[in-house]
């Protein structure tokens, strides 16, 4: 038979509050549940299948998100921050290059974060404004650092912007340029960047 000491401790710790979760946190996890099925290849996982990843319950998604096109948001503003982190410095002084690798390289960083959600993100920026809004953002982002890091190359005798030449090296650069080289064409990584170098390099040379 327990001791009074000891029932008493069982009902302490049968009345002992649950540990409730951080709402932020459970908030950030699931919309890293949502990101990790995307990129598994699940582009539209149910909500029992986000909380599933997310460690949290069915019911915490619609508390956090109370409809699909809350939570698409979201997860497209983390996305987007996360392509934003792999930006580089972009310093005009070193050798053409050198600058040209250095491009090279972001782009194959980005193209990792982006390969798989990438997909459906332009699917669903055709009817959600705010997703369409927040991937053009990015993009314009991306084209602000190859300008100033391609400054030299990219400036008219008028001292002006040469867009044309802009855009064709940031098409060279951007996704559906390696979309097509390594899951349509099948090349490794590092074939990729060697074409889309040697693409960026001659596209520059004229200049």
């Amino acid at each position: 038979m327990r001791s009074e000491q000891d029932a008493a401790a069982g009902a302490g710790q049968a009345r002992a509050p649950r540990r409730r979760r951080d709402p932020a946190k459970t908030r950030e996890a699931i919309i890293d549940g949502l990101l990790a099925a995307v990129t598994a290849g699940d582009f539209a996982p149910t909500a029992r299948e986000i909380a599933a990843r997310a460690g949290t319950s069915e019911r915490s998604v619609f508390v956090h998100f109370p409809d699909r096109e809350a939570l698409l948001v979201a997860a497209t503003e983390r996305q987007s921050e996360m392509v934003e982190g792999r930006l580089v410095v972009a310093d005009p002084s070193p050798a053409l290059a050198e600058r040209i690798r250095v491009a090279v390289a972001q782009s194959a960083a980005i193209f990792d974060l982006q390969r798989v959600p990438r997909l459906p993100g332009l699917q669903e920026s055709r009817s959600i404004d705010a997703i369409d809004a927040r991937m053009r953002r990015t993009d314009e982002r991306i084209r602000a650092v190859l300008a100033a890091l391609f400054a030299p190359e990219l400036s008219r005798s008028d001292g002006e912007l040469d867009d044309e030449l802009l855009d064709l090296v940031d098409g060279a650069l951007a996704w559906p340029t390696r979309h097509h080289l390594q899951d349509r064409r099948g090349l490794s990584g590092e074939q990729a960047s060697a074409t889309i170098e040697r693409a960026v390099r001659l596209l520059l040379a004229q200049r």
